[in-house]
């Protein structure tokens, strides 16, 4: 047989790019596994919570349950004597409080008497208590489709009931280790002889990129028993590789062997170390020749055969390093410790923008929502916004880049619109930050956010939105994007026991679950309160806040209140009855000259789509009539 001579040498990016469109029509299949066996596997759909966590009202501090109302006139000069059975009982982290408790109050602030403890400030309902789905609500999205899942992830879906989850099954790589020379490590090196190492290389690589390494015997420096070896690999596993056997030597006969079973797309790379690499596709499976010394085996490994294994798991390469990001919002802090902030991250007009996610120890739903971690020194109170912080990534900067950066009011769409854009277009995702829709609009006017979903009701005309855009941001030119009309209303229990019907029947025995300042549905709700010539202080619970709407369900649904505002979607999501309120405009809110970055067209997409309504009516409590329409301002 003539030695065997390179056909072309290719630019790298160039064979690569035309190696995986050749392999553009693989779909991975999947399978369902325990998700205590699904660390680092890829979620083949998105994944919702079965129950919420935690599933009582859990005790946050040692200290003592109590009736807040019974403390309400303790003060420095009017210290309350709290008995016990009567006023309080004794407990500890992680305790159920139960009614008639409703509160907690720590152990360093008790003054210890005769009879109990003596208290010199109120406290009030829910204070150091962790409400029934502080963590994780029944019904609420824990994962997206196309989701690595990590430690963390376990620990979230476990917690919220999930024990079996689908996946994106591993790819099988078979590995055809080739060469007179070669011998198993098992035997004893004579002269002319090799121990055979970089299949078992590749086995550990494929198994630290997510795959499934099926080695295979030595094969001698034979055309037919290499034609063989392939042959049975390709019937057994998705991709095949051959160590060596891949240059212009005078028994390298692999790219021979390829030819005759199907095409060889390329023969040789401009890479040194790497050259005799071969691309070929063979019973519409990629089989990789890849060559013999071990540092051009590691390195051509690494730039052809990960990219074809994350065709099949529908992920990309993991870069993790330091950078640097403006902080969106002021991080108060203790001088006792050094403190890990969790932060999501995205670029806006060109800054890297860290928002803060939840920072309590029980909030591991943060780790899982994170892109990575700032630090607080120990010898700092705090981090002011804007300052410039390191960041230690959890997630590619490729990734961060492509982030669609939303931060404001809170609806169950964004999750849906996260997981659609995910399945779409892989590479682009949504980040949402629940703050409401004024702490939206500052987050936008200060650009740290590229879209600020808003429902802010102007009280003269009854319109959303438009008014305080036109007075936040007098000397720009501003777009909103039309979302969703929703119905607004009261969340009660099955079966409305209290017989609620308007704001007006939220009387002093009924508890209110708010929402927090700022917030459109709060700013509706006071709204709703003057027109009834009701005040703040006589609701029953108006300090008690939620941040989402499906928080304010839970606990409507756990017995936390019997009622509080919040749309009609999470009272269904959790089979409770609504009362009608209001139909409101929910848009999103962004500067005109942004509609055409990328990302935000790929977001106008998923909204003006077929598929998105179905999920709308899937919902309950939406229409759409304009939804995926631009105003200018």
């Amino acid at each position: 047989m003539k030695r065997n001579l390179y056909l072309d040498i290719q630019n790298k990016e160039e064979a690569l790019s035309g190696f995986l469109k050749a392999m553009s029509d693989i779909h991975p299949d999947t399978e369902q596994i325990s998700v205590i066996k699904s660390l680092g596997r890829t979620t083949a759909e998105a994944v919702f919570a079965r129950y919420s966590s935690p599933s009582y009202n859990s005790c946050a501090m040692d200290g003592i349950g109590v009736i807040s109302s019974h403390t309400r006139e303790a003060s420095e000069n009017h210290p309350v004597e709290l008995t016990y059975g009567t006023d309080y009982v004794d407990v500890d982290t992680g305790d159920m409080i139960l009614p008639p408790y409703d509160s907690v109050i720590m152990a360093e602030d008790l003054i210890e008497t005769e009879n109990g403890y003596k208290i010199i400030a109120p406290t009030h309902p829910f204070a150091h208590v962790r409400s029934v789905g502080e963590d994780v609500v029944a019904k609420e999205m824990v994962l997206p489709s196309h989701h690595t899942i990590r430690a963390i992830d376990i620990s979230v879906l476990l917690a919220s009931g999930i024990r079996e989850i689908q996946v994106i099954r591993k790819p099988v790589v078979g590995i055809i280790p080739t060469g007179d020379e070669m011998i198993e490590y098992t035997g004893e090196p004579e002269d002319g002889k090799i121990i055979e190492t970089n299949s078992w290389m590749f086995e550990n690589l494929v198994t630290e990129n997510g795959g499934i390494g099926h080695r295979y015997p030595i094969v001698r420096d034979d055309p037919e028993k290499i034609r063989e070896a392939v042959l049975k690999a390709l019937d057994e596993c998705d991709i095949v590789l051959i160590n060596a056997g891949s240059s212009a030597g005078r028994d390298d006969y692999t790219v021979y062997v390829l030819r005759e079973l199907g095409e060889v797309l390329t023969h040789g790379v401009a890479v040194k170390p790497g050259k005799p690499v071969i691309l070929s596709r063979i019973k519409d499976k990629p089989v990789i020749g890849l060559p013999g010394y071990p540092v051009s085996s590691y390195l051509t490994f690494t730039e052809f055969v990960i990219p074809v294994m994350n065709l099949y798991l529908q992920k990309n390469d993991r870069h993790y390093r330091m950078v640097q990001a403006k902080l969106s919002k002021t991080l108060m802090s203790s001088l006792k410790y050094e403190e890990y902030v969790r932060v999501k991250l995205g670029k806006v007009d060109g800054q890297l923008i860290a928002s803060p996610l939840e920072r309590g120890a029980g909030a591991s739903m943060s780790l899982v929502r994170a892109d990575g971690f700032l630090v607080i020194p120990q010898n700092r109170e705090g981090i002011m916004a804007h300052e410039r912080v390191n960041v230690k990534l959890l997630r590619d900067m490729e990734s961060v880049e492509k982030t669609l950066v939303l931060i404001g009011s809170h609806d169950l769409i964004l999750d849906v619109i996260n997981d659609m854009m995910k399945r779409e277009h892989k590479d682009v995702r949504l980040s949402s930050t629940h703050v409401g829709s004024l702490s939206g609009l500052i987050a936008l006017k200060k650009k740290e956010a590229h879209l600020a979903p808003s429902h802010l009701l102007n009280e003269a005309d009854g319109s959303y939105n438009e008014a305080i855009v036109r007075e936040m941001f007098p000397d720009e030119k501003m777009a909103i994007i039309k979302g969703v009309r929703r119905r607004q209303g009261l969340i009660v229990k099955k079966g409305n026991p209290l017989k609620i019907r308007s704001v007006s029947d939220i009387g002093p025995d009924v508890r209110y679950v708010n929402r927090q300042r700022g917030a459109g549905t709060r700013v509706l709700f006071d709204y709703l309160l003057k027109q009834s010539g009701i005040l703040p202080e006589d609701i029953e619970g108006y300090e008690h806040e939620e941040t989402t709407h499906m928080s304010v369900a839970v606990a409507v649904q756990k017995g936390n209140a019997d009622t509080g505002m919040g749309i009609y979607s999470s009272a269904r999501a959790l089979d409770l009855d609504f009362v009608d309120i209001a139909f409101e405009e929910y848009d999103f809110v962004t500067y005109a000259s942004w509609i055409e970055l990328p990302f935000v067209q790929e977001f106008l997409k998923v909204l003006k789509s077929d598929a998105f309504k179905e999920k709308l009516e899937a919902l309950g409590g939406y229409s759409w009539e304009e939804t995926g329409n631009i105003f200018y301002l």
